[in-house]
């Protein structure tokens, strides 16, 4: 089991420029199907207290947080604006304990659009070592899903800080295709992206646009190798 925090958050992106931003965020938290919890303003949770002390509590009140601990598994977490609420919004997740036994993998489905309004992912490496990850941009093969209005061919790029780290548009015209396709990490639809990276421990934005400025639903994720 691993204890994590689960944050929603809107209304705090407007202090670091973000325009348009959710005023309302709440969060759900799922394993398969069955709600575990949910939360829209973090300081009424019945455990804000301890989500205080973790050292993740938002800066909003408005803003919400889950400090759950949680079995081996995969889980989802969705957010919503209140009152049927819109605007740009972001969810994260924190490992609180068992640093050792990090997470596996994370992805985040949404809609990706233009400008300001693209997919964009962040992920932390910690530790003091080099770590290797699969970073996939996905659109077309979640039609199979049932997914409308997929983003039809998306562009994956991976920065540190300002700095471009990686590109990649069609997954099988990049330099390591063949060893994503061995590791078993090769996306469904020759139009998806993917970026196999050794990164040094520190934070990292993964983006996701249309190429050509389409738009649609696309996901975004990233797998620990």
């Amino acid at each position: 089991a691993k204890t994590v925090v689960v944050r929603a958050r809107g209304p705090s992106l407007t202090t670091a420029g973000v325009p348009g931003a959710l005023a309302n965020p709440v969060l759900q938290l799922f394993a398969g199907a069955a709600q575990i919890a949910m939360n829209d303003n973090w300081q009424e949770a019945a455990n804000a207290a301890v989500v205080s002390s973790s050292g993740f509590a938002p800066s909003n009140p408005f803003e919400a947080a889950i400090l759950a601990t949680l079995t081996p598994g995969a889980y989802t977490a969705i957010v919503t604006g209140a009152g049927g609420l819109t605007g740009v919004g972001i969810v994260e997740v924190f490992e609180v304990d068992l640093p050792q036994v990090p997470l596996a993998n994370i992805s985040t489905r949404g809609v990706v659009l233009t400008g300001d309004d693209v997919m964009i992912g962040g992920f932390i490496i910690q530790g003091d070592a080099p770590q290797t990850v699969i970073v996939r941009a996905r659109g077309p093969s979640l039609a199979a899903a049932g997914v409308p209005n997929v983003l039809a061919n998306p562009l994956l790029q991976l920065f540190s800080g300002a700095t471009p780290v990686a590109m990649n548009d069609n997954w099988g015209d990049g330099t390591d295709a063949a060893t994503i396709q061995a590791a078993g990490f090769a996306p469904a639809h020759a139009l998806e992206s993917a970026i196999r990276v050794t990164l040094a421990p520190g934070a990292y934005t993964a983006i996701v646009t249309g190429v050509g400025g389409a738009t649609g639903v696309g996901i975004i994720e990233v797998f620990a190798q």
